[in-house]
Parts: C-alpha cells; structure tokens; sequence
C-alpha cells in the first residue's frame, strides 16, 4: 500500500473521529468541525512527518501506534492550548477511538495480508 494511501486513510478515520464527536454533542457540524479536527489532524501531520523523516514503514503496526500516541498527546495538547477543555472522559474515548481507528485498521490489514490464499476447486 502506498504511503499517500496509508496517509488518506489515518487522514479521513481523524476526521470521522472528529465528527462523531461533533455530532454526539449539540452543534452544527459545519459550525464545530474545523475547531474540533485541527488539532487532531496537525498532530497526526506532525506524527507523519517524523515518520517520513526517519524513513519507516508508515503501514506497519508499530507506525500506527506511533502515529495514534502522537495524534492523541498532540491533539489533546493543541485543543487545551487553543483554549478547549479536555476532561477525563473524552481523554478516555478519544484515546480508545483513535486507537481502534489508527492501529486497528493496520491489524485488519496485516491479519488479511497473512491469510493464505482461497483455493478455487472449479
């Protein structure tokens, strides 16, 4: 899987991350999207561009924790910074979702990619 690919889908899943959230709460989501996604998507940048620098495996379960502790300790640390809250619980679910979003499509991946092929008795 190309790196551009890997890179669109930690993009889109931070995104549905962050609508989830918006529409779980009162608001317009055109009004709360971009204040609820930057700082998720500019840590996952972030998290990205170190992993390009250091030339590793974007696709690789160890990137995808890389990229989810960096997404969550900078996103949470960019949105309190920005003067958001960020309590206990949201902490929690936001910690737990971009972890089944950003490591486990990677596991999806790697337990298909290690699934033999079907064998076809036409």
């Amino acid at each position: 899987m190309s790196k551009q690919v890997v890179l669109a889908v930690d993009l889109v899943l931070v995104v549905i991350f962050s609508i989830m959230g918006v529409l779980s709460h009162s608001g317009s989501l055109v009004e709360r999207l971009i204040p609820v996604a930057w700082p998720f998507l500019t840590a996952c940048m972030v998290a990205w561009a170190i992993l390009l620098l250091r030339r590793r495996d974007v696709g690789s379960l160890a990137s995808g924790v890389f990229v989810w502790l960096v997404t969550v300790v900078g996103g949470l640390s960019l949105r309190v910074a920005a003067g958001s809250t960020a309590a206990t619980a949201f902490i929690i679910v936001t910690a737990v979702t971009l972890a089944l979003f950003l490591i486990g499509w990677r596991l999806l991946l790697r337990k298909k990619l290690r699934q033999p092929a079907a064998v076809s008795h036409g």
